[in-house]
């Protein structure tokens, strides 16, 4: 049986992984399993890449050897995932036992590379089932491969039965097992070749470089999955990103005329932070732009979702607006004391946000509203509450 990997195929395979590599680089990093996946990602290419290299030249053998002990260095970031004590540990000793795990992974690696040596210095191919040293290949190799996936896998199926998971979650957790799964089933299979002699599957190393280039394939289009979500959030196409797009032209607006409430971005700079940000400087925006309400006939002010009662509120907010910029004395009073937003219901909040900008828009549409006649006060909104 072959397994083997046509250069067409690894290039194209090492050239999609470094472009996902950049972009999880530039988008993906925030957390802790971003950053441990990033390091098993960028092992994983030097892996590739060392396959390239090991079809010829002097140091053939010694540079495919090399390329097994990525793959095994590659693997201890799973390792590390597993052994995660929440998603936001500290990263010093993450890192501490981030070099325990690759300095026992590079010890694996030393004994293969003493395996390749010895069996060149006696004349042996270095395969499995030939002396000592094809035994301590597989050793090296199927140990640490074995423990890290195994226990990757643990904390996967002990993450998907403790806790409530989304749907996407789920699937990538269940195609991550089956990936293993694939990587046991070969293990098993070579442990059975070297017991008793079958199946016959061919020389052991190119085998290992066929089984971890399906198994990264795979695992980089799992890896994708974040990225998209991230360039999503980048172009704005997420469900924060939509809603703030549905939200600017009210909130410049409204900024344009009460600038001083606008926050600094600060370090938050999140889809859903600057949404959260919008939605708190809209709603401090008409605070200030009470005062400058035409004021109703009931003598009260609100925001009360109603049938009409949006259009004529932002017709007022636009009154107010064009007051404040031209520096009007305020006049109204009770317009400071909105009956006002649910601020401690942030879904209800957007959605009242969004009803409002929607009638500003066709507010807009219809050209900026005339100026009432003086001493004539606006009809009350619907639903509003009356002075007793």
């Amino acid at each position: 049986m072959s397994f083997t990997v046509t250069e067409g195929v690894a290039w194209a395979i090492f050239g999609s992984l470094f472009v996902i590599l950049a972009g999880r680089l530039l988008l993906v990093r925030e957390t802790v399993v971003d950053y441990l996946a990033n390091r098993l990602l960028l092992w994983s290419l030097l892996a590739l890449l060392l396959y390239r290299w090991s079809k010829a030249g002097p140091f053939a053998g010694v540079v495919e050897q090399c390329a097994i002990g990525c793959v095994v260095l590659s693997t201890t970031y799973l390792l590390g995932i597993a052994r995660l004590e929440g998603a936001h540990e500290d990263m010093s000793r993450v890192r501490r036992r981030e070099r325990r795990y690759c300095a026992i992974a590079l010890a694996f690696t030393a004994a293969i590379l003493f395996a390749g040596w010895s069996a060149d210095a006696e004349g042996l191919p270095l395969d499995i089932g030939i002396g000592w040293q094809g035994l301590l290949l597989v050793l090296s190799t199927s140990v640490p491969i074995t423990a890290n996936t195994v226990l990757f896998a643990m904390r996967g199926i002990r993450e998907l039965r403790t806790g409530s998971r989304e749907a996407v979650e789920k699937l990538v957790a269940l195609a991550l097992f089956a990936v293993n799964l694939f990587v046991w089933a070969n293990q098993l299979l070579s442990a059975s070749q070297i017991v008793f002699g079958r199946p016959d599957l061919g020389p052991y190393l190119p085998r290992v470089e066929w089984i971890f280039t399906v198994c990264i394939a795979a695992n980089g289009v799992l890896l994708t999955l974040p990225l998209a979500a991230a360039l999503g959030e980048v172009a704005g196409l997420d469900a924060a990103g939509r809603s703030r797009r549905r939200l600017h032209v009210l909130w410049r607006d409204l900024t344009e005329a009460v600038p001083e409430i606008v926050m600094s971005p600060g370090s938050d700079s999140g889809s859903h932070g600057r949404l959260l940000r919008m939605t708190v400087e809209i709603r401090d925006a008409i605070l200030h732009l009470g005062p400058y309400l035409p004021p109703t006939d009931g003598g009260g002010d609100g925001l009360r979702k109603g049938s009409g009662e949006l259009d004529r509120f932002a017709h007022r907010l636009a009154l107010a607006t064009a007051a404040r910029k031209a520096g009007v004395q305020p006049g109204n009073l009770r317009g400071a004391n909105l009956l006002g937003l649910p601020a401690q219901n942030f879904d209800a909040d957007l959605r009242q946000l969004r009803e409002l900008s929607r009638a500003w828009g066709r507010m807009r549409s219809s050209g900026m509203p005339p100026t009432k006649a003086p001493g004539r006060p606006c009809p009350p909104l619907l639903g509003q509450a009356r002075p007793g």
